[in-house]
């Protein structure tokens, strides 16, 4: 047999020679690469950039937030100061308006007609496509304000308007006026049973006792109202 051991040592000393040269060179590079690392100037980051920045910003957005907190805080002091002035004005502007029309409605008096059971809808007209805008008005001894609920009537023939004139003229002691009221409200629509009543009742206080009694009968006929009989049971006994 051969004697490999030699051979192995032999072979060993041939493959250093070969690889010394690609160590030294890789060693090389790498001492090169550290040393380069430590030799390069030192630079310093500036933070207080990064402070003013951030000191502006904040800043900037706690002045835009106590600006929106003062500008919401005089808003609503506007509206709290303002909201009783705009409610006195709507009050004012309502007093100064006159409505003649109204004047001369205590003589336009026509009985009021009785229900049966062929009579045609009422149709209320002048509301189609708006908004209903209404003023409340209560408690109030304003001539003017009266006229002014009379003249938007006359261009919306809103009951609600109507029916408040008939009870306020009625509760005044005016009963030409609430009876011409009711009269009108009755005209629009013809169901609702109070302005019947105040008719009823206005007749009875302007003397016309009888009629009042012939037309509150035939209304009963066709309602058969617990409330119209109990004001029936009144006017006969003089009790209203």
């Amino acid at each position: 047999m051969y004697d490999i051991k030699p051979l192995e040592n032999e072979w060993k000393k041939y493959r250093k020679k070969k690889l010394k040269p690609w160590i030294i060179a890789s060693v090389s590079l790498i001492v090169l690469s550290v040393s380069g690392i430590f030799l390069l100037p030192k630079s310093k980051i500036d933070f207080s950039k990064f402070d003013n920045s951030f000191v502006i910003a904040s800043n900037s957005t706690y002045t835009e937030d106590k600006k929106i907190e003062n500008s919401n805080r005089k808003t609503k002091s506007n509206v709290l100061i303002n909201d009783p002035l705009n409610k006195l004005e709507i009050e004012k502007s309502v007093t100064d308006q006159v409505n003649i029309a109204a004047n001369d409605s205590s003589n336009a008096f026509v009985d009021i007609p009785i229900l049966d059971g062929k009579q045609e809808k009422t149709v209320r007209y002048g509301q189609k496509g708006k908004a209903k805008v209404h003023l409340d008005i209560v408690d109030t001894t304003s001539v003017t304000a009266y006229k002014d609920v009379a003249k938007r009537f006359e261009k919306s023939h809103d009951i609600d308007d109507s029916l408040f004139l008939a009870r306020s003229y009625y509760k005044k002691g005016n009963y030409k006026k609430s009876e011409y009221w009711a009269l009108a409200t009755n005209k629009v629509d013809s169901n609702i049973e109070e302005s019947i009543l105040i008719f009823v009742k206005s007749k009875t206080k302007l003397g016309r006792k009888n009629e009042a009694i012939s037309i509150l009968k035939s209304y009963l006929k066709k309602s058969n109202s617990q409330e119209a009989r109990n004001l029936l049971h009144r006017i006969e006994n003089n009790k209203l």
